[in-house]
């Protein structure tokens, strides 16, 4: 037996948008701030009366205004146009602010003492660092605008170009500086534990919704999530199951599409909580099921979960504990009894050839030897019931699988040619034991050629991918009598037939190895004939096939 994949672990997911993307935003918000700062600085030195405002140094001051606009217009520009920033956060953060730094530097030296106030426009940059960086580093980028714009200050005020007031007038800014990076690190860093806090309630959120996914899916019961407007918003495997409806049933459909029935109910349930919902049998399954309905939510954000019981599952799984151990006592004592069939069929042989029965006597040889065979067959078929949980999945190309076996059988059963008439897709590739398989088709063409009418095509097999793509859904039908309505829910029942001869085995094996295999076999209520449908696991596409 091939092991079972293991199961991946559960993998948290990636933090929220919002948070990859604040630290870029912040950058954005600073770059259209010095956009803004270049722009109304270019304006006042080419609008304004540069010689009435005092300024020292004119044309310096249109310089270098307009290179600072320059410079403020690229950041902006490149932080636009960046998917990805191209150098990590403190090195960017350096470089924009030390740019900074010397713009406004050549502004202040151009502009003289009637620019004094000028640097307080580095507020913000120095602020956004604190907020980004979160470390001592921010307090190196407010040491450093210090450094230059003090000193700066200080070489003039030596030669006499400026006052002491305009020295200490920087000089109080520049403590703003350190004030100003000390309050946005104490903030960045609160932001950011709360970041982090929410991104680990969003991981433990996403977790949790992926363990209740998981556990619904594995529900026994089928499990609807409904809204108010009668829309099903989700369901799990089960659902389709019990209901029939492979490879038609999604989310978003109405829950009438779904089942009438369903649809009824909660109808009636809506109206009256307390009302008693009795079981109901679905037609396409022959399922009972015990639907219990509870309310979700509140408002126009409710809703109802729907759940399916299947009350013949605990009858089913007594059943085949009884059937189980039936087995295990068959496959002990199947040489016991074989071996007295052996003999009896020897005896018999050799009374026959001998001549010495009377020829009234031959009918009863034969009577012997007919059931001496028919007692092997049944203790072979009963041996079936320990290969349920031997199964091997592999991948089985089932167009060239089912033609081959078509012809065994067409050989075994002396049918004729195009008695069968097959419509496989070649693409089509399962995941299934090849020898199950074999057994379940098997089955399932001996008992359709005998109730059919022999002609050519009596025996449909048809096959298609299901409507999510990974399943496949393989159906046999014939142009017999079919099942009569009453009989129905009996035809997958052990030791039931309406044959004569007949050990009433081959269905429910045929349905018990499907289950093991992880399909479904079912009869599908159509005319004229007997109508079955088997729903296979799509083998996924492997290394060399993939396209």
């Amino acid at each position: 037996m091939q092991p079972a994949p293991a199961t991946p672990p559960f993998e948290p997911p990636p933090l929220p948008a919002a948070v990859a993307d604040s630290n870029r935003r912040i950058l954005w918000i600073v770059a259209l701030y010095r956009a803004v700062c270049g722009a109304v600085l270019l304006g006042i030195a080419l609008l304004a009366d540069l010689q009435a405002l005092a300024v020292a140094a004119p044309n310096a001051f249109v310089t270098a205004s307009g290179l600072y606009f320059l410079f403020a217009l690229g950041a902006f520009w490149w932080l636009q146009q960046q998917a990805r920033l191209p150098v990590t956060l403190p090195v960017l953060s350096l470089t924009l602010l030390s740019a900074d730094i010397l713009m406004l530097a050549m502004i202040v030296v151009a502009g003289g003492t009637s620019v004094a106030p000028l640097p307080i426009l580095l507020f913000p940059q120095l602020a956004a660092s604190g907020w980004l960086l979160r470390t001592q580093t921010a307090f190196f980028h407010a040491a450093l605008a210090t450094v230059v714009l003090l000193g700066l200050d200080l070489a003039r005020a030596w030669e006499g170009r400026i006052g002491y007031t305009q020295l200490l007038q920087t000089a109080l800014v520049c403590m703003g500086y350190f004030a100003m990076v000390g309050v946005a690190v104490a903030l960045g860093r609160y932001t950011k534990a709360s970041e982090d806090l929410a991104a680990q309630r969003g991981i433990d959120v996403a977790n949790l919704e992926q363990v209740n996914r998981l556990i619904i899916q594995d529900m026994q019961d089928g499990v609807l999530v409904v809204d108010l407007n009668g829309v099903v918003r989700g369901h799990n495997a089960q659902v389709t199951r019990l209901l029939g409806g492979f490879g038609r049933m999604r989310g978003g459909m109405r829950l009438s599409e779904f089942s009438s029935v369903l649809h009824d109910y909660w109808r009636r349930w809506q109206e009256d909580f307390t009302e008693a919902l009795p079981p109901f049998k679905v037609e396409a399954t022959q399922r009972l099921l015990r639907v219990r309905l509870v309310r979700i939510g509140s408002g126009l954000n409710g809703g109802t979960l729907i759940y399916l019981e299947d009350l013949g599952r605990a009858q089913s799984e007594a059943q085949q504990m009884k059937l189980a151990a039936m087995g295990r006592l068959t496959a002990s004592i199947a040489h016991e009894v074989r071996n007295p069939l052996s003999a009896i069929n020897q005896a018999a042989q050799l009374l026959e050839e001998d001549g010495a029965v009377a020829p009234e006597g031959q009918r009863l040889l034969t009577m012997i030897r007919n059931n001496a065979r028919r007692i092997d067959r049944i203790v072979g078929e009963v041996l079936q019931l320990n290969r349920r949980d031997r199964q091997q999945p592999e991948r089985v190309p089932l167009a060239d699988f089912v033609h081959g076996l078509v012809e065994e059988i067409a050989h075994a059963e002396n049918m004729p040619a195009r008695a069968v008439a097959l419509s496989l897709p070649r693409d089509l590739v399962v995941s299934f034991d090849r020898g199950h398989l074999n057994q379940i088709l098997w089955n399932l063409v001996r008992n359709a050629w005998q109730h059919c009418q022999k002609k050519e095509g009596s025996v449909r097999i048809a096959a298609r991918a299901g409507y999510m793509g990974d399943a496949v859904i393989f159906e046999l039908a014939d142009d017999g009598p079919g099942i009569p309505v009453e009989l129905r829910g009996q035809i997958f029942e052990p030791f039931f037939t309406t044959r004569p001869g007949g050990t009433g085995l081959g269905l429910y094996i045929a349905r018990e190895l499907a289950d093991a295999n992880g399909a479904t076999l079912e009869l599908i209520p159509r005319s004229p004939g007997a109508h079955f449908r088997i729903t296979l696991k799509r083998a996924a596409e492997s290394a060399d096939t993939a396209p």
